[in-house]
């Protein structure tokens, strides 16, 4: 695995149980009056440019129902130190598998809440960073109340099967992390990040027709970056937003109606020489699948009136991957 690995708890497998222990009262609830749940990490895409590694320090899982409370230490039993991953190396559909399988209550629940250790520049190598192209550090934080040196990413609302579960953490990058070519400190805001069950989601996949691209690119030539290169992206909305809108959110913790659920990247195959892109992790439904040139000039903190969508398509995600093309002709 391409973790940067300050301690694995655990062995870190799927197939594994007591990765952490439960904080339970009475101790871990019996199989015969629960159901499995299996959670996991991972990240759809990496939209951030001048980053070669955005790297985590997870510590502690906290699941929250009206009447059951669980928590899990993501630590190494041998010098209980906190796991230390990389986003980066986790991109589309690949997931590090941050908690095995637990013995927990089938039902639902408030919330899911991972705390991190926050950057500290007293010891960058052993808490939460980012790392520039030139290998420059630089903290990254998570706020929460308190100063405390923890961050906290809360998800709230979700349910857990009386089945297996298998639950991926998913980080939008391009919509959580602000300024990080501007910052001495590089904030990570929980509102990019959403937890997807996996046995309930699926992909969506598709390609950008050179033509369309070059007719984006030629449409909004005045906002080319100033080394003449675009940013081209995917954005998924739900399909009743009638205007969709780019990536600026006013509110710390909850997204407009209208803002995409979840954006990736377009990235040139160079071996099949096309463009394509991967939406990992998406509940079965009905949505717009819009493609951008302007996704350079996006930025979550500012709104940008002079982004563009260039092309949208009604899509139905429904119990199976899906497989969209964009072209001048459609």
């Amino acid at each position: 695995m391409k973790i940067q690995s300050i301690a694995i708890s655990c062995a870190l497998s799927l197939s594994l149980f007591g990765c952490g222990g439960s904080s339970n009262e009475g101790g871990p609830i019996q199989p015969d009056t629960t159901k499995l749940s299996t959670f996991s990490l991972g990240i759809s895409d990496a939209p951030v440019n001048g980053l070669k590694e955005v790297n985590v320090v997870f510590n502690n899982i906290t699941l929250k129902s009206d009447t059951q409370q669980y928590s899990f230490d993501i630590r190494s039993a041998n010098n209980n130190l906190p796991t230390m991953v990389n986003l980066l190396d986790y991109t589309g559909s690949n997931i590090f598998p941050i908690l095995g399988e637990q013995v927990v209550a089938a039902g639902q629940y408030q919330w899911l809440r991972a705390t991190v250790v926050n950057g500290d520049n007293n010891n960058l190598s052993m808490t939460s960073h980012v790392v520039y192209q030139d290998d420059t550090l630089a903290p990254l934080i998570v706020k929460r109340k308190g100063n405390d040196g923890i961050g906290e990413i809360q998800v709230n609302g979700f349910t857990l099967n009386q089945t297996s579960n298998n639950f991926v953490l998913e980080f939008d990058l391009k919509k959580s992390l602000v300024n990080p070519n501007n910052s001495d400190v590089v904030m990570l805001k929980p509102r990019g990040v959403r937890l997807e069950n996996i046995v309930e989601s699926h992909s969506i996949k598709g390609t950008i027709s050179d033509a369309l691209i070059a007719n984006c690119e030629t449409d909004n030539i005045s906002l080319a970056a100033d080394d003449s290169s675009f940013g081209h992206a995917i954005y998924l909305y739900s399909a009743d937003v009638e205007a969709v809108k780019d990536i600026y959110e006013d509110n710390e913790d909850s997204l407009p109606v209208n803002a995409p659920k979840a954006t990736a990247n377009v990235i040139f195959n160079n071996d099949d020489k096309i463009s394509e892109f991967e939406v990992p992790f998406i509940s079965s439904g009905n949505y717009q699948l819009a493609y951008t040139c302007t996704a350079h000039i996006d930025d979550p903190e500012i709104m940008d009136d002079a982004f563009k969508i260039h092309q949208i398509k009604m899509i139905t995600v429904n119990n199976a991957d899906l497989s969209v093309a964009f072209d001048i002709s459609n």
